[in-house]
């Protein structure tokens, strides 16, 4: 999960993070919006429409305001399905929604993994750093591989003995936020899910067409 520090560029400061972002995860390309990061917001923001919007869209798509009689190919298709039993039709909707969500939540969970990377590395090259008597940002930057230790810090015993104690810290604060991330993806999960398969049992062996009478009579 992440954490954050500050980084400074003469009298100018910016908060970064450094590890997972599950703001990230959740809020996709809104996360570097509210940073600044124009470029970062776009690339997301395709991304966002390449996966989620997608299942945003098949969810909130104006079926009913279309007429599919003006639609020959679609018309045919849906008359062939008449005759399926509806159960079917059901289970392969959601099947298809599943494989979907699985797809986008691969990538935004590789994206949120590597986002604050990407980022920190970013303001780091614009010449952007952790002031000298910050400890704490130092430790975290150093222990993730985006600072080299100095040889002065590798023979100053006490130096080295509080980057420890600083990374334990973060660490156990990290794992009360993983626990919490493991959680919401549980609820997100069952609030998606249970609804589902409560909603299969009760269809019944109709058919297609037998939905559709019961469903506007």
């Amino acid at each position: 999960m992440a954490i954050k520090i500050e980084l400074k560029k003469n009298e100018e400061k910016k908060n970064t993070f450094v590890d997972f972002s599950f703001t990230t995860f959740i809020w996709g390309a809104f996360v570097p919006m509210f940073r600044g990061d124009g470029k970062g917001f776009v690339k997301l923001l395709l991304i966002w429409l390449a996966t989620s919007g997608i299942l945003v869209l098949i969810d909130n798509f104006p079926y009913d305001s279309i007429d599919f009689d003006k639609i020959p190919t679609i018309k045919d298709f849906i008359i062939s399905l008449l005759d399926v039993k509806y159960k079917y039709i059901f289970l392969s909707y959601y099947l298809i929604i599943f494989l979907l969500a699985i797809i986008s939540f691969v990538v935004w969970f590789f994206i949120a993994k590597n986002y604050n990377r990407d980022y920190t590395n970013k303001l780091l090259n614009q010449g952007y750093m952790a002031a000298e008597d910050d400890d704490y940002a130092l430790a975290i930057l150093k222990k993730y591989g985006y600072l080299e230790y100095t040889n002065e810090e590798l023979r100053d015993n006490n130096k080295i003995e509080l980057y420890k104690n600083i990374i334990e810290t973060v660490k156990k604060d990290e794992k009360k936020k993983l626990y919490i991330f493991i959680t919401y993806i549980i609820v997100i999960i069952l609030f998606n899910v249970v609804p589902a398969v409560i909603a299969y049992t009760r269809i019944g062996d109709i058919t297609y067409l037998e939905f559709l009478q019961n469903l506007y009579k």
